[in-house]
């Protein structure tokens, strides 16, 4: 069969999204044709050229003067964030040849404020920062002709945990979005270039998912017979009590989980897998028996197809960690399906791609290396596992110097003893240039009531081990979680700061506590002090849910204040500072 698979945007321009590349091995080592297209890519692209700066112009009214400057010098510095046209470094990093918007004068503003030239940013990075910030500032106008859109999300609050599907259907039926329109002509442009009899979504995230059913409305208006399947991780985690037949208007199924099966059953028939379809106006799920197709049986994954040299490094914020995610052409690989821990009390382990752990092996893994890098050129990779486990990495790192292979990794790790200062400097030799992690709330107590099967001091210990073998550090931290006190809270940050001060942290962020449904919390809210606040079962998707929970300060003022210090240890500012003084307001008693 004849299948096309799509990234639907919005998601990160500078590398292709994993599933795609990964579905497209396995359905063609099945036998079947298998294509893919990057409309995520596609659309940034259109928006970033001189025809989308004269539809902006149009659309927002801007006067000829207004746009010119963009119109001048947009192509040149997609060419410069392609790799295509690195001789403009030098007057890109000169001001006034970039027109300043917003975000160009505030960065300005900051470095002279500071004096410190962009952190001492060398002539190619900061080139690129600033070209990075002029794309933000097109990406802000355009917002203003749609206020879902955002430079690697679209609708993502519309779709969150979203009980009925009617205001969705609503919004993709009544807008007149610009976007909308070049979305149409880039998916009529690639059902006429492959002509497939099957075309299948992928939703990583919510904020994919309006941009997915325009795609397939528009494959519905103009491809009568084409058989439009949906998946991903948003459909994994939000969609799994699905009862609303309303989206099967625009597909014609939905898959759970690991997506191979599933589309291989319905390219050659046979019993569905864990797919729900409409029958008779109502929403049936099949889920016939079928062993999983083991991890180190897949076949590497395929990026023929996909534009490579398209892509855009986007280097926004000056932090070297955070600027991984958005910087470079890192190519993504799963080396174990599932988390190696699989315990924390906050989150989805009753779902398949935590709970079902599945490693493939040093060897085959270094075999999808050899074979990704001779494809793509690039020899950077981003191991996008839940947590990479410490003994497969032991054996990988051995088969990596064994092979000589020249890359650079990262990925996610749990901060936990098993990390040895060995296997620390081993994975150094490997290839290892940074790690991000879950250090949550920083303090044991609730560590342990979390099952997160760390401490704080283990947990230093590993981050010094890793600065000092020159990876790059960024810790993951979350607030409001059930019982956590504000001088528990504040006790973290003091831990964040001493971190930071010994150079042990290079980057961290704190997210506000969710409850989820699919997690152990949710199961047991008493032993976490929190009660579920009744609500309607909804008929389309499922994620967040609404609780209450005794706090004696106020989240959102702890929350910014927790965000602004990290923030400023980040540029070595405040590291004076004890961290309650970074909360303005009394502290409560």
């Amino acid at each position: 069969m004849k299948i096309l698979l799509i990234t639907p945007p919005l998601l990160q321009p500078n590398t292709p999204y994993a599933a795609t590349p990964l579905l497209a091995g396995w359905l063609k080592q099945a036998g079947h044709d298998a294509v893919q297209a990057d409309l995520s890519l596609g659309l940034l692209l259109r928006l970033f050229s001189q025809e989308g700066m004269a539809d902006l112009a149009y659309e927002l009214e801007i006067p000829d003067d207004g746009i010119a400057p963009y119109m001048e010098t947009v192509g040149d510095v997609i060419a410069f964030l392609q790799g295509r046209r690195p001789d403009l470094a030098e007057p890109m990093a000169q001001r006034g040849w970039l027109p300043e918007g917003p975000n160009l004068e505030r960065a300005y503003e900051q470095e002279e404020l500071l004096g410190w030239n962009f952190r001492g940013l060398d002539l190619p990075d900061r080139a690129k920062h600033l070209a990075s910030l002029y794309l933000d500032d097109i990406a802000e106008a355009a917002s203003q002709l749609d206020p879902h859109f955002g430079f690697s999300r679209y609708a993502e609050k519309l779709a969150s945990s979203l009980p009925a599907f009617e205001p969705l259907r609503a919004e993709l039926e009544s807008s007149d979005s610009i976007f909308f329109e070049w979305l149409e002509e880039l998916t009529d442009a690639q059902m006429e270039k492959h002509q497939p009899e099957m075309v299948v979504l992928t939703v990583p995230f919510p904020g994919c998912l309006l941009g997915a059913l325009a795609i397939a409305r528009q494959i519905r208006h103009t491809c009568a017979g084409v058989t439009i399947a949906l998946g991903g991780g948003y459909v994994n985690t939000e969609l799994r009590e699905l009862k609303e037949p309303g989206i099967f208007d625009y597909v014609d199924s939905i898959s759970l989980d690991s997506g191979f099966l599933p589309l291989q059953r319905l390219a050659e028939g046979g019993g569905l897998v864990r797919t729900f379809v409409r029958e008779d106006g109502a929403v049936r799920f099949y889920d016939a028996d079928a062993v999983e197709i083991p991890h180190n049986e897949l076949p590497p994954p395929d990026f023929s197809g996909l534009a490579l040299d398209c892509y855009l490094d986007m280097f926004e914020q000056l932090n070297p960690v955070t600027r991984l995610w958005s910087d470079g052409r890192w190519n993504k690989l799963v080396l174990a399906h599932g988390c190696c821990w699989s315990r924390c009390a906050f989150c989805d382990t009753s779902i398949d791609y935590i709970c079902r752990y599945d490693p493939a092996t040093p060897e085959t893994i270094c075999n999808w290396i050899e074979s990704v890098m001779a494809q793509t050129g690039f020899n950077g990779f981003h191991f996008v596992d839940e947590a990479l486990p410490p003994d497969l990495l032991d054996g990988l790192c051995d088969e990596i110097v064994r092979r000589d292979l020249q890359i650079e990794w990262w990925g996610n790790i749990r901060f936990e003893k098993r990390f040895s200062t060995s296997l620390i400097r081993k994975m150094a030799q490997a290839g290892c240039i940074a790690v991000t992690g879950g250090l949550e709330t920083g303090v044991d107590r609730t560590l342990k009531l979390m099952r997160k099967g760390i401490t704080v001091e283990h947990a230093a210990r590993v981050l010094a081990d890793l600065a000092d073998a020159e990876i790059m550090t960024h810790a993951y931290l979350m607030y409001g979680f059930p019982t956590q006190t504000l001088d528990e809270t504040f006790q973290a940050l003091e831990t964040v700061r001493d971190l930071f001060d010994a150079g042990a942290l290079h980057s961290a962020y704190w997210h506000r506590f969710a409850l989820t449904a699919h997690s152990p919390i949710s199961l047991n809210p008493a032993t976490y002090g929190i009660e579920l606040v009744a609500h309607p079962q909804p008929a389309f998707a499922l994620n967040e849910i609404p609780f209450t929970g005794h706090f004696d300060y106020d989240l959102e003022v702890v929350g910014q204040a927790l965000k602004t210090a990290t923030y400023n240890y980040q540029h070595g500012v405040g590291l004076d500072l004890l961290a309650i003084q970074w909360l303005k307001t009394e502290k409560p008693k």
